[in-house]
């Protein structure tokens, strides 16, 4: 669980014209960490996360990484950052992970995060299958992400890979999603993926 008063902190350590930052509901009361609409890290227990680039293990002298997500099992490799250090780390970090290319998400890390469960990683692909074909299907993704059979057939995504709509959405959408389905283990209610993505356009003010 993370306070507000740890949230707010955070924020105005952070926060600049050139690094937006904003949040977004993790599972156990705590928050993930966007930059920019990009997914960096997130706030766990009082404790500032980023997700892990050789850069800032560096400057933190090589420490362990952990795994933290915001569900089950969405996880993600990360660093754990000190908050003296957090504003140069954020920077190191941002450029590393989107400068070079605008990446947007690594489907595969998911998979990774829980090669040890079989069973997490069908749920997961499962999930992502509804999700991307979702996405689709609402125009979100300039390319089919799947075959006739239902295989993802791209596992990495970019800016360029999605429709100025998507580029407000996905992120957002994908994060409800997971969310969702850790909770109810409902991976098909493709209503209330619907639901969530209605109150992103509204949100965005991108509804006609």
């Amino acid at each position: 669980m993370t306070s507000i008063d740890f949230i707010i902190k955070t924020y105005e350590l952070l926060n600049s014209q050139d690094y937006r930052i904003t949040f977004s509901p993790a599972k156990n009361k705590n928050w993930m960490l966007l930059c920019n609409n990009h997914f960096i890290g997130g706030l766990f227990d009082e404790a500032l996360y980023f997700v892990y680039t050789e850069a800032a293990s560096q400057l933190l002298d090589n420490p362990p990484a952990v795994y933290k997500g915001y569900s089950t099992q969405a996880q993600h490799k990360m660093l754990l950052i000190p908050l003296e250090k957090a504003m140069d780390l954020l920077v190191v970090t941002y450029k590393e992970k989107f400068d070079w290319a605008n990446f947007v998400c690594d489907i595969s890390s998911h998979f990774t995060a829980n090669r040890k469960y079989p069973e997490h990683i069908i749920n997961t692909y499962e999930m992502f299958v509804v999700f991307l074909r979702f996405c689709y299907e609402k125009e979100l993704l300039v390319l089919n992400p799947l075959d006739k059979n239902n295989r993802i057939l791209y596992m990495n995504y970019k800016n360029q890979d999605l429709t100025d709509s998507g580029k407000l959405v996905f992120t957002d959408l994908m994060i409800d999603w997971f969310t969702y389905t850790d909770r109810t283990n409902k991976i098909d209610n493709t209503k209330m993926l619907e639901k969530y993505y209605l109150k992103i356009l509204q949100k965005n003010q991108i509804l006609d």
